[in-house]
């Protein structure tokens, strides 16, 4: 029997930018070994397979894989498959409406609110499952920029300093100077294990203020050679541990907080991350990520 694929353009609303992503359906059967094996002939950072799941709350349950490794939960597929089940739920009625997505992924049950805007494309946002927390320990300054390619003069802005952060995948927030510095960064891999491997991350993100659109307050880039992924058009996952970021340096007293991410640019594949936060006496209460996504494609797996 064969398994039918979808690919969608995720965090963009324009076909062939964004982020792509791989879904299988009906995939109950795959063990884990072939869902690598169809992960890596995909090639994209990130193939979702559907299963049945149990709890009768969860539309789905996604067993989420990149070329290199199982992981335990991505923005990007998250918002991927709340559009693709949103337009599924929505193929047989006459004027689109809202849909609640729940999708249980290895990190919990994720909720996701899905908008049809108009034909094949959609606006999805997701409540984060876990709210990021700091920690302590993090690289030296030297070392990350031997890592990317960079000065150490390059590193900081303002207030920004290295950060480690965790919300389910764990990130290096590297704020670099300015875009210019962000566009030359480019992973070192003879110094990159020797800066990172002890601290385990998901990935290393380097971020400035601005952007290419006038609209982003960040330009980002998101590398993780560890994952079999050099670089990600756009990470939702990094974008939740990034409201920590946005916690330590850049509010004071504020009660909600609004900003774009921009990423993906540098490799042909514009993507715009909305990252929505809200404090209680400057504590993270509530992070959520959004974004467009499009079906592009669609075919079988024999």
């Amino acid at each position: 029997m064969g398994y039918q694929f979808h690919i969608l353009d995720v965090f963009t609303d324009q076909p062939f930018g964004g982020n792509q992503l791989a879904v299988v359906e009906q995939a109950d059967d795959l063990d884990e070994g072939k869902m690598q094996a169809i992960a890596k002939e995909f090639g994209f950072s990130e193939t979702v397979f559907l299963q049945t799941s149990e709890n009768t709350l969860a539309s789905a349950k996604l067993r989420i894989f990149t070329p290199a490794r199982e992981i335990s939960f991505v923005g990007h597929p998250t918002i991927g498959v709340a559009v693709l089940l949103g337009a599924q739920k929505n193929a047989h009625h006459e004027a689109p409406a809202d849909a609640l997505i729940m999708l249980e992924e290895q990190i919990g049950l994720v909720r996701c609110i899905v908008s049809m805007e108009k034909e094949s494309v959609s606006y999805a946002e997701f409540d984060a499952p876990c709210l990021p927390s700091k920690l302590n320990d993090v690289p030296e300054a030297d070392l990350v920029a031997d890592a990317l390619g960079l000065g150490i003069m390059d590193i900081g802005f303002e207030n920004h300093k290295i950060c480690a952060v965790t919300a389910g995948n764990q990130f290096i927030f590297v704020p670099l100077r300015n875009m210019t510095i962000v566009r030359q960064a480019e992973p070192d891999l003879k110094y990159w294990m020797p800066a990172f491997e002890k601290y385990g991350p998901v990935g290393v993100y380097v971020y400035c203020r601005g952007g290419i659109q006038s609209h982003a307050g960040f330009h980002a880039r998101m590398f993780a050679p560890s994952l079999g992924v050099i670089e990600d058009a756009a990470t939702g996952s990094a974008a939740v541990g990034f409201a920590n970021v946005i916690k330590d340096y850049e509010v004071e007293n504020e009660a909600m907080f609004e900003t774009y991410i921009e990423q993906g640019f540098e490799l042909g594949r514009p993507s715009l991350i909305k990252l929505e936060t809200e404090f209680e006496q400057h504590n993270l209460r509530a992070v959520r990520v959004g974004g467009h996504a499009l079906r592009v494609a669609k075919g079988e797996l024999f």
